[in-house]
């Protein structure tokens, strides 16, 4: 089964912590609903919601068998909300295809997980690095990562420091507790991909000592160019115990 010829958006609301994939007339043509929701993970939201409603009936019902197939295989990640029109050949089929795997927009009294995740709007200045590290040192703390601390706080040195050097644009820092690793993602406006930090860090304060340290300390790490900007992301180690 391949994706319907759609166009389809995300929509990143970094402060309440919710992403949204809906159809959208300046979506992404080339990309698949699948692929997107896989993009709209990398932020590490709260909640993902897939807004159905306005979909065409004969993209839904694809859309919706797509959709079942990719809940189904999570293991992790962000509560999943889906908003369709129940009255919908799709809008009865999905609560019986997904079962426990995403809640639907009636569902509102539903109490939602919360996972550990905490966001942290910056600017382009040589002060956001400090202020990165310590918001990744209180989370390392209240979340029980302090074996590896220092490793994230060189990390996010690093991530932040190259985003200002070479992006020159406002941030969004978010650290969460996925599934017991630690994960950090800078966020940026521009699609330019990250580089490795020269020598010379041009007077930003405590600046981190390249990319390649980034790859050596985490267990993971990469990057996802978007419309509106990019978002560089790392992953350390597990909670201690």
């Amino acid at each position: 089964m391949t994706d319907a010829p759609f166009r389809w958006s995300v929509r990143r609301d970094f402060t309440s912590g919710s992403t949204t994939v809906a159809p959208a007339d300046d979506g992404r043509p080339g990309q698949g609903l699948v692929a997107l929701l896989d993009d709209a993970n990398l932020d590490a939201p709260l909640t993902l919601v897939v807004d159905l409603d306005g979909v065409p009936e004969k993209i839904l019902m694809s859309a919706a068998s797509l959709l079942a197939t990719w809940a189904a295989g999570r293991t992790a990640g962000p509560e999943l909300r889906l908003s369709v029109d129940p009255g919908t050949p799709a809008g009865r089929l999905l609560p019986a295809l997904l079962g426990q795997h995403a809640m639907f927009a009636t569902d509102a009294d539903a109490p939602p997980r919360r996972p550990a995740r905490v966001h942290l709007y910056l600017t382009n200045d040589r002060e956001s690095p400090a202020a990165g590290r310590r918001l990744v040192a209180d989370c390392c703390h209240a979340w029980g990562f302090e074996a590896i601390a220092d490793q994230a706080l060189v990390v996010v040195s690093e991530l932040i420091s190259n985003a200002v050097q070479h992006a020159d644009t406002d941030l969004d820092l978010t650290v969460a507790d996925v599934d017991g690793v630690l994960r950090l993602s800078v966020r940026d406006r521009t699609t330019r991909p990250p580089h490795p930090a020269p020598a010379d860090d041009g007077g930003l304060a405590e600046r981190g000592r390249g990319l390649a340290i980034v790859r050596a300390l985490s267990t993971g790490w990469g990057f996802l160019t978007f419309a509106d900007g990019k978002t560089v992301w790392a992953t350390l180690g597990r909670r201690d115990g």
